[in-house]
């Protein structure tokens, strides 16, 4: 914010981070092109999530042939950080029904019997095939297609390494290097990928990491 003198940087953490105290360092060049070099030690506290039920998925969703490969995928589509900030207040609903919600974003899960390895990147909203998904906030598409794990999926950027992601869908109703605004319709819900029924999962990337999307669900980011 050049009027005031401050800097604002957004990272997300891991849903999985050990909690302890860890050191953070934050590098940049300023306007004169002078080096900027900020660290401080921060506390993170454990976010208790609780364990999900016992999942059973097709056994190629959970392969890390498949999974490994789309996790990188999906992660470098979701890394670059542009300066411009496209969002304005807090995200919009993904869907008709916000209120009606699968699952929740840190679960726990076990997928076909495994240990506990895996959690929920999202928020699963309810929805039968066919009902419409909308784009959370102001933003660029940079990826639409099918994927394995993900299904028919999109990912939205909306400036400065926040990005949106959904999943599962029907259809897909964008394109890649289309400028959307908030609550324009993007896809329909599916059952595509690795789920057991109808849903679109909606999940909040800052950072290349995936974060709780209620925060930016209920609240406003700088």
């Amino acid at each position: 914010f050049p009027q005031t003198g401050q800097y604002i940087a957004l990272q997300g953490i891991h849903a999985m981070t050990e909690p302890g105290l860890y050191s953070i360092t934050i590098s940049a060049t300023l306007p004169e092109g002078d080096p900027f070099v900020f660290a401080q030690s921060v506390y993170l506290k454990g976010g208790g999530y609780p364990f999900d039920l016992v999942l059973s998925v097709s056994p190629e969703t959970i392969d890390p042939a498949v999974t490994k490969p789309e996790d990188a995928e999906w992660t470098a589509l979701a890394q670059a950080v542009t300066p411009e900030k496209l969002w304005n207040g807090a995200f919009a609903a993904p869907t008709e029904t916000p209120n009606c919600k699968v699952s929740t974003y840190g679960l726990l899960r076990s997928y076909n019997g495994s240990d506990y390895i895996y959690y929920h990147t999202g928020i699963d909203f309810c929805g039968a095939v066919g009902a419409p998904i909308y784009a959370a906030a102001d933003g660029v598409v940079v990826f639409a297609g099918p994927l394995t794990v993900r299904g028919n999926a999109t990912i939205i950027s909306h400036g400065r390494g926040v990005y949106t992601g959904y999943y599962h869908q029907s259809e897909i109703d964008v394109t890649v290097g289309q400028t959307v605004k908030a609550g324009d319709k993007i896809g329909l819900i599916g059952d595509t990928g690795r789920v057991n029924g109808p849903h679109l999962h909606f999940e909040v990337i800052v950072g290349s990491v995936q974060v709780d999307p209620s925060d930016w669900l209920n609240g406003s980011y700088p």
